[in-house]
Parts: C-alpha cells; structure tokens; sequence
C-alpha cells in the first residue's frame, strides 16, 4: 500500500530565522534553502532526519504556494539533493513531474479560471480600488496565477480582513493573510485537487497531510490524517476542522519538528502493520495449500 505525506513547505515544515519562534537552538539547526547567497529557511537537523526517513515508508509530495522557480531553491529537504518524482506549486495550478509541468493539468486549471473570470488581470483593478498605497509595499503575481502583497502589519487595518475576505470570496477569490503576505487565490486552484491528482497516478492508498494556512485546510480535509501547526493562520482564525484534522502542540519550527515525528510514526504503524497482515495472509495461504494437499493423500 502506498502511503503519501503531502505537506505545505513554509511554516509548516521549513522556517525563516522570523517564523521559526524563539525556541530554536542555533546548534540543531540546518539550513535548507539560499537565496542570493544568503541562508533563507531552515528546518531542525532533527525534522529534516524524519523528513528524509519517511522516505523508506512514505512517498513525499511538497504542496506549496510557492512557484515552481520559489520551490527549487528549498534543496535541503531532498535526500541526497534529489526532489520527489512529483510536486505541487503555485497552489495546486502546477504538477511538476520529474521537475516539468504536467501541461494538461495546467491547462484544465488555466480553462477553469477563465470560465469563473477569476484571472489576475481582472482582480488587480478591485486590488487598487480597495487597498491603500500606505500599508502596501509590493504588489507581485505568481507566474499569472494568483497575487499577493507584501505588506505592512503595522499600518494594515485588521479590522479590515473579515470585510476583504467576504468581498473577495464573492467574486471568486480567497483571501489568506500569511505573516506579511496577503494571498488572493481563484476558487479553482487548490492544494486538495492537485494532491487528488497525484494521489490517483501514485494509486496510493493512505494520506498524511500538513500545514498551517487557510489555503491549506482543503489539503488536511481531503487527508486520511491531518497535522495542522498551532501558530497558524487557520488556528489563529479558529476555523473549523474535522475530527481527523490534529493541531500540533510545538509551535515555530518546533512544530515542523513535532509534524514529521508525528508522519513518521504513523507511516511505519501502517507499514508494519501492511507487512504483518500481508504475512499472516500468506501463511494462512501455505496452510491451506498444505491441509488441501493431506487431505487429497488422505482420500
């Protein structure tokens, strides 16, 4: 039976020096991603030990709201420099297969978005007409899929965010707040339907899922088990989750530490126990050759 841990990537399972929290041991870190010649996102030596043994009950599939080019620079958590034969980014509007896109999938992906008018160019008006110049500092697009701000908490109106939000979902669109990035994300890319996809080219049987964002509630809900991290987007917000959906009690990058011991151990319980039915099957099998067999010497 293939096992699959499909899993977001930032503050879930990797962390910048501002997210991993203040429990973080300089000596037990490892750094897994550079960025202009600069270490950028770390995990605990301990995590990435986990994340690597998974591999031997699991297969790994990075589920991120980063872009394809965004996602191959987190090296670090591939054993040996080796990504996963499968890969999902930009939310879930791109597969990549042995490192290129799934065409087809992206394709389905690009038609839906038209049909529900839900493209970047017809969102970045109503972004303009409803979001100031003083708490917004960048304004990017991820490969014309979604958008997101960079912006600044301090002057952003908070009171705000659940008026945005309904807004936005109106026409189409969800809205995440991650730290200082804010997400506007078409209905039709989502993390749960890409991982379905590969989920039914792997025929696995059984999934694991992380991660700490309302962009990634859908990805838990489609699970088998859910992880969810406890300083969260979606646990800040107390959205509502199934009873197979588990928050973490670590928080920072000890929670991702927390995550994968967790996967771990849950993918070597159904390993082991794959094995042991697998082996009592086989022996109940022998036995009733073998009694078939006395018996016809018998008659």
């Amino acid at each position: 039976m293939t096992i699959l841990f499909a899993s977001d990537l930032d503050q879930t399972l990797i962390y910048s020096r501002n997210s991993m929290g203040d429990q973080a041991d300089e000596e037990a870190l490892v750094e897994v991603e550079e960025l202009d010649g600069r270490p950028q996102s770390f995990m605990t030596k301990q995590g990435q030990a986990a994340l690597w043994n998974l591999g031997s009950s699991a297969v790994f599939l990075p589920v991120t709201t980063r872009t394809r080019t965004q996602y191959e620079r987190v090296t670090g958590i591939h054993p040996n420099f080796v990504p996963p034969r499968y890969a999902v980014v930009s939310n879930g509007a791109v597969i990549l297969k042995d490192g290129e896109p799934v065409t087809e999938w992206s394709e389905t992906i690009r038609a839906q978005c038209i049909s529900k008018k839900t493209l970047v160019d017809q969102l970045l008006p109503l972004i303009q007409a409803h979001f100031s110049e003083e708490w917004v500092l960048k304004l990017r697009e991820a490969d014309g899929w979604f958008v997101y701000l960079i912006i600044d908490l301090n002057r952003f109106p908070a009171e705000k965010l659940p008026f945005y939000t309904k807004l936005f979902r109106e026409i189409g669109w969800a809205l995440s707040l991650q730290g200082r990035k804010m997400y506007f994300m078409p209905e039709s890319i989502t993390k749960a339907k890409a991982m379905e996809y590969v989920k039914a080219q792997l025929k696995a049987k059984y999934v694991i899922a992380a991660g700490d964002s309302l962009l990634d509630l859908d990805l838990l809900e489609s699970a088998d088990y859910g992880l969810l991290a406890l300083h969260g987007e979606a646990v800040r917000n107390q959205a509502a989750i199934s009873a197979h959906i588990h928050v973490t009690k670590q928080q920072g990058i000890k929670a991702g530490e927390e995550i994968l011991a967790r996967s771990l151990e849950i993918a070597v319980q159904h390993t082991q126990a794959r094995r042991e039915t697998h082996g009592s099957t086989a022996a109940g099998s022998r036995e009733n050759v073998g009694s078939g067999k006395s018996r016809g010497m018998a008659e």
